[in-house]
């Protein structure tokens, strides 16, 4: 007798898990990264556990601005992506490469122009120019600055013309040109004025030109002077460039997601420092939902998982398609998640797990 009832009791509960498992009441699921089975209020539901990882919305490119021919060498890396900086707060520091040599080779540069200045000045003496050669002297220079501003601005206007693929009718411009095609030939035309102006005033001052002699000593100085001023103003950059590179300050606050730097490379002009996000811009946990039949929306509640007992409450922010045309869905960071993991930079490390109610089954 004992037999027959264990026999029953086997047979019994057989019956019951088909009839459970033929009626629906549990699903399975083989989809990568999901697996579900939770029982709420007596009723089996789906729960959803996915990974994801941290992206940021939006961000920006901090590039290298420095002039043509300056490189630079890091010297130490700051900071790490994930890590949050304040406005000013210091990315890395790096050196300007050569710095000493080029500050020598600069300051000899400046020397002997000083010094040729001084045997000019020492042989000639100073310029005294009368009034009337003043004059002259200013109406020429006024023609010299007229005329290259109009040989400028004619050089736009031919560059916008050949960008729009137009030519010039009859010495006018076709009427499909551009606004900024119209602004730049309109400037152009007020310079060729002006330059036409400035000739005729020194064309009627000409009887007070300097002599050869006296233009020669002038244009040997200005020469000189301008090399002088040339090497200075390098010198002053040099200068500055090092002392702000010290200590590369953030340009304002934000996450930095990515660093493009690293101690002992070389950076030259134009490159990618790092990149950081707007001053208010958060990082979202994204998930490919591509491959779910469930449906996922905004609001819905997800929770961040780190360890087995330790769990954090959230929701869906916002769902898209990314360029690659897979489906997404961004999680919510709030500051209880990342004081969990302790920091952004922690989370970036390694995917982020995640679970979901899954909602009806298309």
């Amino acid at each position: 007798m004992k037999k027959a009832a264990v026999r029953a009791m086997i047979i019994l509960a057989a019956v019951v898990a088909l009839s459970l498992f033929f009626s629906g009441t549990i699903r399975t699921m083989t989809t990568p990264k999901v697996r579900f089975i939770s029982a709420r209020n007596g009723k089996f539901e789906q729960v959803l556990e996915l990974t994801g990882k941290i992206q940021f919305a939006e961000e920006e490119e901090i590039l290298l601005e420095v002039p043509e021919g300056t490189s630079l060498t890091v010297s130490s890396v700051k900071v790490q992506a994930g890590d949050y900086v304040e406005a000013g707060a210091p990315l890395f520091s790096a050196v300007v490469a050569d710095l000493e040599k080029t500050m020598d080779e600069l300051q000899k540069e400046y020397e002997t122009a000083q010094s040729s200045l001084r045997k000019q000045t020492r042989k000639n003496g100073e310029i005294r120019l009368s009034r009337s050669e003043q004059s002259w002297l200013n109406a020429y220079d006024a023609a010299v600055e007229a005329d290259t501003a109009a040989r400028n601005s004619r050089l736009e206007m031919l560059s916008l013309l050949t960008a729009e693929g137009l030519s010039l009718e009859e010495d006018a411009l076709p009427e499909k040109a551009s606004e900024a095609l119209k602004e730049a030939w309109d400037a152009w035309r007020q310079a060729q004025e002006k330059s036409t102006e400035a000739s005729a005033r020194l064309s009627s001052l000409q009887r007070f030109a300097i002599s050869d002699e006296i233009w020669e000593d002038i244009s040997t100085r200005r020469e000189l002077q301008a090399k002088m001023d040339e090497t200075d103003a390098k010198m002053a950059e040099l200068t500055v460039l090092a002392r702000r590179f010290r200590n590369y300050p953030a340009p304002h606050a934000g996450y930095v997601t990515v660093v493009s730097v690293e101690k002992g490379g070389r950076l030259d002009p134009g490159a990618t420092l790092v990149k950081m996000t707007p001053e208010k811009g958060q990082p979202v946990i994204r998930v490919t939902i591509s491959s779910l039949k469930q449906t996922v929306s905004k609001g819905m509640t997800v929770q961040v998982v780190r360890e087995s007992w330790e769990e954090w409450k959230t929701k869906v922010i916002a769902t898209g398609v990314a360029s690659d045309a897979s489906r997404y869905a961004d999680v919510e960071v709030t500051r209880e998640i990342i004081d969990g993991f302790s920091s952004v930079r922690n989370m970036m490390k390694n995917d982020v797990k995640l679970r979901m109610t899954a909602g009806k089954i298309e």
